[in-house]
């Protein structure tokens, strides 16, 4: 069929009753978001078996179209389709599909299937499909048109003959304006029958509004024998008006006597009704707040636009301006982008490729310190409007909302662990104190510190540090401690803790309620104990030392299980489908207080695993796998020993690139290279100021994430090994030993 413009198809496929299959709850959310842009009906199934249930329900009045998934649990989409094609062989079906085998693909034509999509979904290949199934819907409707069209031809040129009287508001008049003749469309539009009007004067259908002096030039007109045409305001028999455009002429009889005048007239009500509308509009628009205006070809504003573009560009006229300079005198990347754009519009004729372009042309900009909303419409005759919206309270009221979102995120994960955040910030009141004097040290804390208050979605004290670490490049001690003085981070990180004292109260930061004892006294009363069972060796005395140290252990389930929030919060940011992170161990299991540095240093980890790891839903199909990325979190107890196992599916660990990155940076010599064996490799990545990445972001590229990990590890006399499988993932496994008693 020819092409449709996105208007008319979107207008098209709201008609449609559709049937959507789909096992994965967040795929289906995201579809149904895209698909109400086009559709009015739609009923979701959550897998095949569901939707065909669904389908035999309905016995009659089947759905337009049904879209659905190829694999699901309970009945795939091959064989639902097959089920429903035996009820109903003109069923519709369109398959969303991530294989690209051409055997299976024919398969799914060969059961009768009307298209397939290949995963992900983008917005132009299912225009594409959504048009293809009106195209067959046209089709097939396409002969009972034609014939109707005939049909009303015929009937047209049947009811010709008497449609004058009908349809043409005509009349006739003898010399002094009497009504001799009219017509039945004369009756209907004046509401007068034919017997009112015979024998009546014309003026009985005169308006007040109509001044005499029309009436007068009209009559001298006519009595020259000359036709006359001008508009005319009659009243109606009940009152009400309607205007025509008459055409009135000399009558005369077979023997070329003037016996009268006969008048055909337009009805031009609607006419007269829209040029009250269009100055009803214009004074609309005018007050409207918002600037309207249309430009052509050569970029020139024509006549009509608003006044509140005026208020806009702070001028007093703008006919005939070049709308470019005016929108964008400023910034010459978005004059040329608008430029081109708009030239790309004007020189296709493909209405698809219009909007495109419409879409990509720049939608905000600050004009005289305003910030402007502009919104394109093409017209007819290759003439484009805008439409100016200032948004300037708007903007403020979006960046109030998003701040007050965030201190709500803040204080929904401060509040959900109190005892967790009290010991961040003793920690990081002490570092603040206490800047350690070696340099990688200090960069290593620092950097963890950030990765955590990011994981409590603090609102100031994150991004500062990410602005500290920026500064602090190659930079000595001695001016990095100068550089903190300036920070001044104390002062920032208690602007966070105001708003956290402001709604969970003062006591929530300055009451320790889940441990009131001072850590060093506990300590010297450990101590205490264990010299006094040294002399005794008494055994319950031994027991009491062993739970008296069980009183500082936390959980290790509780610690870990804050990372599957921060896992899926990465992967939204990174445009990236992961599956949900699970924790999987004995969640009864305790470890020492000592090991909390290093489970908190492990945000580095799962960061990598999300941003380095995982590879985008498009790779990971184009590598046969599962669109969606897995990323693993074990432990377990083994003898003396915490074992903690991260994995992840992705692409692995790149050693070549890994060992280019650190020739470049004087990690390692290039002749040492030959000399290194696999696992010497894959520990480059613990060498501190080296990543792969080539831009610094909020959460990697500074190279010291993977470096805190091993410190706090070998604070620990722990162990660690690297299971590397390219295009397959990696995965790290952390062994841990457990002191007894005397620690």
């Amino acid at each position: 069929m020819d092409k449709l413009s996105l208007k008319h198809l979107v207008e098209k496929t709201k008609k449609l009753k559709i049937l959507y299959v789909e096992d994965n709850q967040e795929t289906r959310n995201q579809a149904v978001k895209v698909f109400e842009n086009f559709l009015d009906h739609i009923d979701i199934a959550i897998d095949g078996l569901d939707g065909l249930t669904q389908y035999k329900q309905k016995t009659t009045n089947y759905y337009d179209l049904i879209i659905s998934d190829i694999n699901m649990p309970n009945m795939n989409g091959m064989d639902m389709s097959e089920e429903i094609l035996k009820i109903n062989n003109e069923q519709h079906i369109l398959i969303i599909t991530a294989h690209n085998n051409p055997e299976y693909l024919q398969e799914l034509i060969n059961i009768g299937i009307t298209n397939y999509i290949h995963k992900p979904v983008r917005m132009d290949n299912l225009i594409q499909a959504f048009a293809k199934v009106i195209d067959i819907f046209d089709k097939k409707n396409q002969a009972n048109q034609e014939f109707n069209k005939i049909s009303k031809l015929n009937h047209e040129l049947d009811a010709l003959v008497d449609s004058f009287d009908t349809y043409v508001i005509a009349s006739r008049t003898d010399l002094k304006g009497k009504i001799t003749y009219a017509s039945k469309a004369y009756e209907i539009i004046s509401g007068y029958k034919e017997s009112e009007l015979i024998g009546q004067p014309h003026s009985i259908v005169r308006h007040p509004d109509m001044p005499s002096l029309a009436f007068k030039q009209l009559w001298d007109t006519i009595k020259k024998e000359k036709l006359w045409i001008g508009e005319v305001k009659n009243l109606k028999k009940d009152g009400t008006f309607y205007w025509v455009e008459a055409h009135i002429a000399p009558y005369y009889n077979a023997n070329g006597e003037h016996i009268g005048y006969s008048a055909i007239r337009l009805d031009i009500t609607s006419k007269k009704r829209a040029e009250l509308l269009n100055n009803e509009i214009i004074n609309l628009l005018d007050n409207a707040g918002q600037g309207f205006l249309s430009f052509g070809k050569d970029f020139k504003l024509n006549q009509g636009f608003s006044k509140e573009c005026l208020n806009i560009f702070n001028k007093i006229d703008i006919f005939n301006e070049n709308i470019s300079e005016l929108l964008f005198f400023d910034d010459s990347i978005k004059k040329d982008l608008f430029e081109d754009g708009i030239s790309r519009v004007m020189n296709t004729t493909d209405d698809m490729m219009k909007e495109l372009f419409l879409s990509l042309l720049p939608k905000e900009h600050i004009i005289n310190n305003k910030d402007i909303k502009i919104k394109y419409k093409f017209l007819q005759n290759n003439i484009v409007m805008i439409i100016l919206t200032d948004i300037t309270n708007t903007k403020k009221l979006e960046s109030k909302i998003i701040k007050q979102n965030q201190v709500q995120k803040m204080i929904v994960s401060v509040a959900s662990n109190k005892n967790d955040f009290i010991d961040i910030k003793n920690e990081f009141d002490n570092f603040i104190l206490n800047i350690p004097s070696d340099l990688t040290i200090l960069k290593r804390e620092l950097h963890t510190f950030k990765g955590v208050f990011a994981q409590k979605e603090m609102v100031y004290i994150t991004n500062s540090i990410h602005q500290l670490e920026s500064k602090i490049i190659d930079k000595s001690i001695i001016e990095i401690k100068q550089i903190f003085q300036k920070h001044n981070l104390k002062k920032i990180f208690e602007k966070d803790l105001l708003i956290i004292s402001s709604i969970l109260g003062e006591e929530f930061i300055t009451e320790d309620e889940y441990f009131p004892v001072d850590i060093n006294s506990f300590e010297i009363l450990k101590e205490k104990l264990e010299i006094i069972n040294s002399q005794l060796n008494n055994n319950l005395l031994n027991d009491i030392i062993v739970d008296f140290n069980k009183l500082k252990d936390d959980f290790l389930y509780s610690l870990l299980n804050v990372y599957p929030p921060l896992v899926k919060k990465m992967a939204l940011s990174l445009n990236k489908e992961i599956y949900p992170l699970t924790i999987l161990g004995d969640k009864s299991l305790k470890i020492p207080n000592k090991f909390k540095p290093f489970i908190k240093s492990l945000i580095h980890l799962f960061n990598n695993c999300v941003e380095h790891g995982i590879e985008t839903s498009d790779c990971r199909i184009d590598s046969s796998k599962n669109e969606f990325g897995t990323i693993k979190c074990n432990f377990k107890k083994e003898q003396n020993n915490i074992k903690i196992i991260i994995s992840d599916d992705g692409q692995g660990i790149d050693t070549n690139k890994l060992l280019l990155k650190a020739i470049s940076t004087n990690t390692i010599m290039e002749n040492q290279i030959n000399i290194l064996s696999e696992e010497e490799k894959l520990f480059l990545v613990f060498k501190d100021n080296l990543s792969t990445k080539e831009n610094i972001s909020m959460t990697s590229g500074r190279g010291v994430g993977m470096s805190a990990i091993k410190s706090e590890l070998e604070k620990l006399n722990g162990d660690i090994k690297i299971n590397n499988s390219i295009n397959n993932g990696v995965e790290f496994i952390f062994t841990l030993p457990i002191n007894k008693i005397g620690e």
